[in-house]
């Protein structure tokens, strides 16, 4: 887990190792679930979905408090009967700059 000050100092080309390393991680786990015998991804609630969300830093930043409030709970659960591990790799980075949306009069 990379907190806020280690990204601070990490350069541009550490970002793109990390993310490198954190994609093939991420790739490699998948994998894994794929090949198991049992595995069932409409029923065990496998999820990848993209889209693009157009936030000011301010809503950023109420999304992300928002988002971190609702896992908290989650995260604080242990293994137990009837739970299994869920990876969540959640991905935020702005896209290249795009054309802003019609304004419609």
């Amino acid at each position: 887990m990379i907190d806020a000050d280690a990204a601070a100092a990490m350069t541009l080309e550490d970002h793109r190792r990390g993310f490198a390393v954190a994609m093939a991680v991420l790739i490699a786990e998948f994998n894994a679930y794929l090949d198991r015998d049992a595995a069932d991804p409409t029923a065990d609630g496998v999820s990848y979905r993209q889209g693009v969300l157009w936030l000011s830093p301010d809503e950023l930043a109420e999304m992300t408090r928002t988002m971190l409030g609702v896992l908290r709970h989650a995260v604080a659960n242990t293994p137990a009967p009837g739970r299994a591990p869920y990876l969540l790799s959640p991905i935020l980075f702005p896209t290249a700059q795009a054309l802003q949306p019609e304004t419609r009069q």
